[in-house]
């Protein structure tokens, strides 16, 4: 798991947006679900961190997209088998989609990004939607988690309960959930200001980032290696 982290976050993300078009193109059903499971596959032999709790919610989320897609499909008047075929198509591709990213968000940390868009000499704008895109959706997910936490305190019982009960539960866990992600929006905001940040002002970097974060040395080659300021 560690390299994984050490790989370039552009890397990453490239590989995800190139298997992401892969699964958009499968044309039915019969493609998409075994390569979705493949992904699966895959962050499960790479021991992505935390994989349970996504797996709950892409089953929700397949679940819900089943579900609208029939019925909106079958208001239109499509036969059911058809219907069916077709949603479970874009359950595939949107179960892909987020299982890639979800991937790339747990395998690199704030520094890794922030040093990658450095070497590549990004507008401070866009290392700073990078780094608070990836960074941010970890830290409400937590914060979701610990929402739930305060429920099971309260003696409300989420977990042996129907579906449709979990549901309205989890959907009661948004209001204070956006309070916190203003919140942290705030506190980011007046911390950027505090610091003096300034898209003007061109920031020096000492990381050599290549296809790995930071190539690895052995301690001799290390302590002879000049500091560079880019």
């Amino acid at each position: 798991m560690s390299r994984l982290q050490e790989l370039n976050f552009f890397a990453k993300l490239g590989a995800a947006f190139a298997l992401m078009i892969v699964a958009w193109l499968m044309p039915d059903w019969r493609w998409g679900l075994p390569f979705a499971a493949l992904i699966l596959l895959l962050l499960w032999v790479a021991r992505v961190p935390k994989l349970g709790g996504y797996l709950k919610g892409a089953a929700l989320l397949t679940l819900m997209v089943i579900i609208s897609w029939m019925i909106n499909l079958l208001l239109q008047g499509l036969a059911p088998v058809a219907a069916l075929a077709v949603a479970a198509k874009m359950a595939a591709r949107l179960v892909a989609t987020t299982a890639l990213f979800y991937f790339v968000m747990e395998t690199s940390t704030p520094g890794a990004i922030l040093a990658a868009c450095s070497r590549a000499r990004l507008p401070a704008v866009a290392t700073l939607i990078l780094s608070l895109l990836f960074g941010m959706i970890p830290m409400l997910r937590d914060e979701f988690e610990r929402i739930a936490d305060a429920q099971r305190a309260r003696g409300m019982e989420i977990d042996d309960v129907s579906f449709l009960r979990k549901l309205r539960f989890a959907l009661a866990r948004g209001v204070p959930l956006l309070v916190q992600a203003i919140r942290t929006a705030h506190a980011i905001s007046f911390s950027l200001t505090l610091y003096g940040f300034d898209l003007s002002r061109k920031r020096t970097t000492w990381r050599d980032v290549g296809l790995m974060v930071e190539p690895r040395m052995t301690w001799p080659e290390r302590a002879a290696a000049p500091i560079r300021a880019d």
